[in-house]
């Protein structure tokens, strides 16, 4: 019986399941403990390609607070490297059940945690609302936006995508985040989503020039894959922290019809 101690984390697991299975250690020979400050694993000897739901249901259920999620996991990916790469597509293999409903539960315990961030976060009134001024009209809360650090989103975004638009605008219509040619223009809706909302409005004959356009979320989140960032939804309480510069928006516009396009807007 190999012991292997990580921290509870999905990389930790990750790298040492890595190591396990290039030593073709099976799953019942493996015993799974959690130590704070565990050194990781050694670096694996061969690498191993699962399918990317795998990886997906895997780092959500890392989340789950079950002592028994990480044997789980490496018993699966033990079958799906060493039996049946389409394993997954079983939904009725109990091992198979095993892995979506700690998945479930890892993600039920995310959306409690987000939730209990927000609580705090505006119990002690951080986020954007300490940068944002007040009673100032759109041109003044734009140049405050730019030195906006109510969240770490700030950290590795180019620039704060403001909206854009005219203070007597009647219809505002709001978007989840800017993508990346928005974040690198420092425009809202002028990359891929932008080409769609872009036709959407000229088959319901309504000029763009004409309304106000803005993001629930002012910086870009992202992830790198290779030298591409690839936009990622953001958190519940990084869409709670930029609140306040959506309401200062819509005080100063005060638009008949507001349009949240998408669930994070809404």
């Amino acid at each position: 019986m190999v012991t292997v101690e990580i921290e509870a984390t999905f990389e930790r697991w990750q790298a040492a399941a890595r190591a396990l299975l290039s030593d073709g250690i099976a799953p019942e020979g493996v015993e799974w403990r959690e130590r704070p400050g565990a050194p990781p694993a050694p670096r694996a000897s061969k690498f191993f390609r699962v399918p990317p739901r795998f990886l997906e249901l895997a780092r959500q259920a890392a989340i789950a607070g079950d002592p028994g999620r990480w044997a789980a996991l490496y018993d699966v990916l033990w079958r799906i490297v060493n039996e049946r790469r389409d394993l997954l597509e079983d939904r009725a293999h109990p091992k198979v059940r095993r892995l979506h409903g700690l998945a479930a539960q890892g993600r039920r315990e995310a959306e409690r945690a987000e939730q209990q961030d927000v609580l705090r976060m505006e119990a002690e009134g951080g986020g954007a609302a300490s940068f944002v001024p007040p009673g100032a009209d759109l041109a003044t809360l734009a140049a405050a936006a730019k030195r906006c650090q109510g969240c770490p989103l700030y950290r590795d975004a180019t620039q704060t995508v403001f909206g854009r638009g005219p203070a007597q605008a009647r219809v505002v219509l709001v978007g989840e985040q800017p993508g990346d040619q928005e974040d690198l223009r420092d425009a809202p809706f002028v990359g891929p989503a932008g080409e769609i909302l872009d036709r959407a409005l000229t088959e319901v004959h309504l000029d763009r020039a004409t309304l106000y356009v803005t993001n629930a979320v002012k910086h870009f989140k992202f992830v790198m894959r290779g030298k591409r960032r690839i936009h990622q939804t953001p958190r519940l309480s990084e869409i709670a922290a930029c609140r306040a510069w959506v309401e200062a928006e819509l005080a100063v516009i005060k638009p008949e019809t507001l349009v949240c396009l998408g669930a994070t807007a809404a």
